[in-house]
């Protein structure tokens, strides 16, 4: 199938170790296992690169759906950001082609990342199979931080073996989970980071209001004219990563800044990024998002990045920006 694949510069890989990733701290605690998945809550701060990193202490692990062993090759985490969503939450699970990337040969696990819910969001994920995480303090961007570096500690490797592949989307029913193959597809086919871009898809009536629409178009063309790469849905929901790729990313992001955050860390990496288009439709549930003070953070949150490029040079890698500057001088 093709992919449209666009690819970004790659460069060497670090030499040294970051300084982020020498000062991660123990910052969790642990609440018993229950049902097919596991219950953990960070600590009072954040802390490491991401957000804080602590090992799995429970020998039966997050719950999942394992692949044959003959067949058994990647994992993939799919990440759900969730804050009061018991009516929608359940559902995308559900929706998941677990059997399909099983028979695949793919690990699938399931991690609802909870805002600290105040609904049945919790109780909803668990029945489903899937592990929850709830996060310290408030904010889709410091949630995930936190579940990622949670993840990627090197100490948790004996719960979930291997290379991981990553894919984040909402909890709100809003982004389709059944295209999940079509995005490891391409991580497979070559890219490091994809997104999916729903002005490029199918968008269902009501999904996105007039203003939503145009802040998007507005943000992307600042994220083009910045970085240069052209994207055409910087705010998706919607993405996938490899593990490899993500570890080289920075990101500080603490809201709904946390796409800018991921786009940006894409592009001064060198990674290869694509697009592909993704259904959109109307969320189930009331919607948290307030349109102009997010549309201000995005465009602060992506000037910044561009701005402070060079502190990246702990990675002793020129970013994808400089690189393409000099090509086209040659």
């Amino acid at each position: 199938m093709a992919l449209g694949i666009t690819k970004g510069v790659k460069d060497r890989r670090p030499k040294a170790t970051s300084v982020r990733a020498r000062v991660r701290r123990t910052l969790f605690e642990h609440v018993p296992m229950t049902g097919s998945g596991a219950t953990i809550r960070a600590g009072p701060d954040g802390g490491g690169i991401f957000g804080g990193s602590l090992p799995l202490s429970n020998e039966s692990g997050p719950g999942g759906h394992s692949a044959p062993q003959a067949l058994r090759a990647r994992n993939i985490v799919v990440l759900l950001p969730a804050l009061n969503e018991e009516r929608a939450v359940g559902a995308v699970i559900e929706r998941i082609p677990m059997e399909d990337l099983r028979r695949s040969g793919y690990n699938t696990y399931v991690w609802v990342v909870d805002g600290q819910s105040v609904d049945a969001t919790l109780e909803v994920a668990k029945d489903r199979g899937a592990s929850v995480y709830v996060q310290s303090g408030e904010g889709k961007g410091n949630g995930v931080r936190q579940a990622l570096d949670l993840l990627m500690s090197d100490r948790n490797r004996q719960h979930i073996e291997g290379p991981k592949i990553y894919v984040m989307l909402d909890a709100d029913g809003t982004y389709p989970p059944e295209q999940i193959p079509e995005f490891v597809e391409a991580l497979e086919s070559g890219c490091d980071v994809v997104a999916g871009s729903r002005l490029r898809g199918r968008v269902e009536d009501g999904a996105l209001t007039s203003l939503n629409r145009l802040g998007n178009q507005v943000l992307s063309g600042f994220a083009r004219f910045l970085f240069g790469f052209p994207i055409s849905d910087v705010c998706t929901g919607m993405w996938a990563f490899r593990e490899d790729a993500l570890q080289r990313f920075r990101l500080d992001a603490e809201s709904f800044d946390l796409e800018a955050d991921l786009f940006a860390s894409a592009c001064e990496t060198g990674a290869h990024l694509t697009e592909l288009p993704v259904d959109y439709a109307c969320r189930i549930g009331k919607a948290k998002l307030v349109p102009i003070r997010t549309g201000i953070l995005i465009a602060w949150r992506l000037l910044m990045r561009r701005l402070n490029q060079r502190d990246m040079r702990d990675l002793q890698r020129p970013s994808a920006m400089s690189q393409v500057g000099r090509a086209a001088e040659q």
